[in-house]
């Protein structure tokens, strides 16, 4: 098929990752990238061989060879960003979260469907080939009883924090938080393998900027329980654990799983689950998916994936709103 022309928002790290993905995926042909400062663009355009780099937002909406744009700014950036993309008739990939609100969501997916475009939430794991086969595993469990899942990792920025200053990813102007930046994370784990929970218990943090640094949330289901931990003023280093009638999966990983085992629950004898190999660029999975809906969105198996990958998101975000509103 013929390559999508990709454009990017943001200048950031994770950026640098998915335009490696796209390029490694040979679905993309990298055509445009815009950021506020020229210098910055510029620098991307030359470092994965771009072809125009801009500073104005709107020569940048109105390039024709630009069908798919990755918004990867700051997260209160995402939604008007986005909006702006597909107004102009083009695909969104937005990095998580996708929104600050359900109400965003709602209004940014029904824009997309109106323009005939796909819009979507870059949350990798969910495409990772180990992330799919516990899936499947958690499926074909004799009962769930419970799962504890978490994701804290101490972010350096907090040191920025420690000194006075308020860097985005800890700065309310900016959506920042645990809960926007790790705990989506473990939601999606959550709501892949157990569903849309009956409520949401959240308990949070907050730091001195105003966000939480730190979360715990109670999913209730009908006949278990899912806590979810996550933070990034901490660092946590147990596993995570899903239990059923009579074994219990343990988890290294949330993202980036690469190793798991099955013990026991009465001898608690445990064998390892046999996992591929991890990739390089563990973008490349979402950037495979992401193309091959968006080359062909009308086909009709591409149709019930992105609308599986939407209620997947619509229903994270509305735990996610839980969890800020308790907060």
């Amino acid at each position: 098929m013929e390559k999508l022309g990709l454009g990017t928002i943001g200048t950031s790290g994770i950026t640098e990752q998915f335009i490696e993905a796209a390029q490694l995926s040979d679905a993309y042909a990298y055509q445009g990238v815009y950021s506020r400062h020229m210098d910055k663009a510029d620098e991307f355009k030359k470092k994965y061989n771009a072809e125009k780099a801009y500073d104005d937002f709107d020569a940048f909406l109105n390039d024709t060879t630009i069908d798919v744009v990755y918004v990867a700014s700051p997260n209160s950036l995402h939604f008007s960003q986005a909006k702006a993309v597909i107004e102009h008739s083009k695909h969104a990939i937005v990095e998580k979260p996708m929104v600050a609100s359900l109400e965003e969501w709602t209004e940014l997916t029904e824009l997309a469907k109106e323009k005939g475009v796909v819009v979507v939430e870059a949350a990798r794991h969910i495409f990772e080939p180990n992330f799919i086969k516990i899936t499947d595993m958690i499926k074909a469990f004799r009962g769930i009883s419970g799962a504890t899942l978490t994701y804290s990792k101490y972010s350096s920025r907090y040191d920025n924090v420690l000194a006075g200053e308020e860097p985005p990813i800890f700065s309310p102007e900016f959506a920042g938080g645990a809960a926007n930046d790790l705990g989506i994370y473990t939601i999606y784990a959550a709501l892949r393998w157990f569903g849309k929970p009956e409520s949401v218990h959240a308990f949070s943090h907050t730091i001195r900027t105003g966000v939480d640094g730190k979360g715990t949330a109670i999913l209730r289901y009908e006949d278990f329980d899912v806590t979810l931990h996550y933070g990034k003023i901490v660092t946590a280093t147990v596993p995570s654990e899903v239990y059923s009638l009579d074994q219990t999966l343990v988890l290294d990983a949330i993202t980036g799983l690469e190793k798991a085992e099955l013990v026991d629950a009465k001898t608690h004898e445990s064998h390892a689950v046999a996992l591929g190999k991890s990739a390089d660029n563990p973008l490349i999975w979402e950037a495979k998916a992401f193309a091959k809906v968006m080359q062909d969105p009308n086909q009709k198996e591409n149709k019930k994936v992105l609308d599986e990958w939407l209620t997947l998101s619509y229903d994270v975000h509305h735990v996610l709103d839980q969890i800020r509103r308790q907060a």
